[in-house]
């Protein structure tokens, strides 16, 4: 008997590729789901804009540590985020702090720098294979700025307000209705509440299943009884 059958496709929320991307420096959840080779990953303009730009910043750190590093002969512990010569917004000093956390612990300078730049490698790989995944399953999905005012008037988040329109739209559109998400705070806690919201504003096929990546089946799976 077949149980827990994959979804064919999911729209993914920003933070879930980020956390593909950055499996070294915090707990991997998405590694399952973005590898998966029975669901596809669908995500709308906003979400990969946003990819785009969070990677293009943290490309700048990274080369900033790099040189500091290089200045510093590996102590990354006094990487200061207040006097850095590049923008770091709140989410990418707690990413900046994990990488100085992990690498505090090696002893040799010249062990943090290889380790860092092999960081930086790995992450290459991971942009170049999502940006392959994701070629093809980018939509335009239907929705308006008064829904999309609406969302944001429950989670007061402009990311995520324009993330679940997204989604929304392209449910009603025919996708399967599964967003995937790591955004507990203003997502996953206020399902119920963004279905309640969706159903009154545009009605039932909008509504959405809000899930973590673990919460998607990602192999097919058969019980023998």
């Amino acid at each position: 008997m077949m149980e827990g059958k994959p979804p064919e496709e999911v729209f993914v929320d920003t933070c879930v590729l980020l956390n593909f991307i950055q499996q070294e420096w915090e707990t991997t959840r998405s590694k399952s789901l973005v590898e998966s080779e029975l669901v596809e990953l669908v995500v709308s303009e906003s979400v990969k804009n946003e990819l785009d730009n969070v990677s293009n910043r943290r490309t700048d750190i990274y080369k900033d540590l790099v040189e500091f590093l290089m200045e510093e002969e590996g102590d990354i512990e006094n990487y200061g985020l207040d006097d850095r010569r590049v923008y770091i917004g709140k989410n990418d000093a707690k990413h900046v702090r994990d990488i100085q956390m992990t690498l505090a612990s090696l002893d040799d300078s010249r062990e943090v720098l290889r380790r860092f730049r092999r960081y930086l490698k790995a992450i290459d790989r991971r942009l170049k294979f999502l940006e392959q995944q994701l070629e093809d399953n980018i939509v335009f999905p239907s929705g308006s700025l008064e829904l999309e005012f609406a969302v944001h008037g429950l989670i007061g988040n402009d990311n995520d307000a324009t993330i679940v329109t997204d989604a929304a739209g392209w449910t009603a559109d025919g996708g399967s209705g599964i967003l995937v998400t790591l955004d507990s705070g203003d997502l996953l806690d206020y399902e119920e509440d963004i279905a309640d919201l969706l159903e009154e504003e545009v009605g039932s096929e909008w509504i959405l299943d809000i899930r973590t990546p673990e919460g998607v089946p990602t192999e097919a799976r058969t019980e023998v009884e």
